[in-house]
């Protein structure tokens, strides 16, 4: 019989549009149907919202097995419900409704999760996935718009079967309402699945994207870094280079308040894998405003003081954020910190981001709730930033 056996699960919110993803067992038809949000007012026990009436249908009668449905002309900020259908010779298949929320304009608050390593850690995990499952429930508890994972989703991006045990598996009911994001790390071993199951902008491996009052940089640091030059860039980190041009014109051009930038290999880590040569991008970031910058690919929490031309600037730095969450190596940390680290701390975990009109506050989160460690940063109406 015909069944969904990925998602599923949301890609690329605008705030007019959502494209909405899932795989089937075998080859069928696809279609969409969005449903208003109503809001039930029930006294004491709060205010709940529920499929309404049908707003839009959207059908692909091309049979296919990965199905990819991008839904327009939808209010942004809105809540909204969502089912998908496929069909073919051996039945019929329906999932939902499940909530979807669409994007944020500027000046209205969000939040935000990112993790890593749910497959890079897998070698070294002795729990049989249930770290993973742990802090997808974690993240889902804080019910973030979206959330970013900084590449290792896999253990080899090469292998079909790893994209469900590591990734669309353990984060199923996350992945449900939760737009996501990811990098590609070195775990996804140049995979065409990456490119399959996700919807990014082409080319798929660096892209960005508003949301709110932020703006996004994804950036393929292994493509940057090749493997057979590792851990140094053979060139690649200059102007000239696709991907680095990129990120120069692009950062021109945003304009957003805040501006975070993720990649997999770390500039900045107190420990084993930190890959210097990608300081070469800090610069470019500096001269542009960049406030946060997540990596992974050590699989700890560190977190830097702000840094700027090599040094501890504390009005001007960025802060470079090590989000080796969905696992821990505690061997992997240097004996005592280096100069750049402000906290560390080898357990798994997770990031939540708050975005209020003013500040970005960033709490990390182990994988029984507990917080462990916080900071905030703000900024004025003249873009000056402090940070508490």
């Amino acid at each position: 019989m015909l069944s969904i056996v990925k998602g599923p699960y949301l890609q690329w919110p605008t705030e007019h549009s959502m494209t909405i993803m899932w795989e089937t067992s075998d080859l069928a038809s696809s279609s969409v149907d969005i449903f208003l949000a109503h809001r039930i007012h029930s006294g004491h026990q709060g205010n709940y919202k529920k499929p309404e009436k049908r707003l839009h249908s959207v059908a692909n009668e091309e049979a296919a097995l990965i199905h990819g449905i991008t839904v327009e002309e939808l209010e942004p900020g809105t809540l909204y419900f969502y089912k998908v259908y496929s069909k073919n010779e051996q039945g019929e298949i329906e999932a939902g409704p499940y909530p979807l929320k669409t994007a944020v304009p500027r000046g209205v608050p969000f939040s935000f999760t990112v993790t890593s390593e749910t497959g890079g850690y897998s070698g070294f995990d002795q729990s049989e996935g249930q770290i993973n499952k742990r802090i997808f429930e974690q993240m889902k508890r804080y019910r973030p718009d979206i959330a970013l994972f900084v590449g290792d989703v896999v253990n080899d991006g090469k292998q079909y079967e790893d994209w469900e045990t590591y990734f669309f598996g353990p984060g199923k009911e996350m992945l449900l309402d939760t737009p996501f994001y990811s990098c590609l790390g070195n775990h996804e071993n140049y995979g065409s699945w990456y490119y399959d199951f996700f919807a990014f902008a082409p080319p798929q491996n660096y892209y960005s994207f508003d949301y709110g009052d932020v703006h996004f940089i994804c950036l393929d640091s292994t493509d940057f870094i090749k493997r057979d030059s590792y851990p140094n860039t053979a060139g690649e980190l200059s102007t000239g280079n696709e991907q680095y041009d990129f990120l120069v014109q692009d950062l021109q051009a945003a304009s957003a308040k805040w501006k975070v930038v993720f990649f997999h290999y770390p500039p900045y880590v107190s420990g084993g894998y930190q890959v210097e040569d990608m300081r070469l991008l800090c610069p470019v970031m500096e001269q542009y405003g960049v406030d946060v910058v997540f990596n992974s690919h050590t699989i700890v929490y560190e977190r830097s003081h702000p840094l700027r031309e090599g040094k501890v600037d504390m009005d001007n730095g960025i802060i470079y954020i090590v989000a080796g969450g969905a696992g821990a190596m505690p061997n992997w940390l240097l004996p005592k910190r280096e100069w750049h680290t402000s906290q560390s701390l080898a357990v798994p975990h997770f990031v939540q981001v708050v975005i209020t009109a003013d500040d970005m506050e960033i709490r990390a989160i182990d994988e029984e709730g507990r917080l462990f460690d916080r900071f905030l940063l703000w900024k004025d109406q003249d873009g000056k930033r402090r940070m508490f």
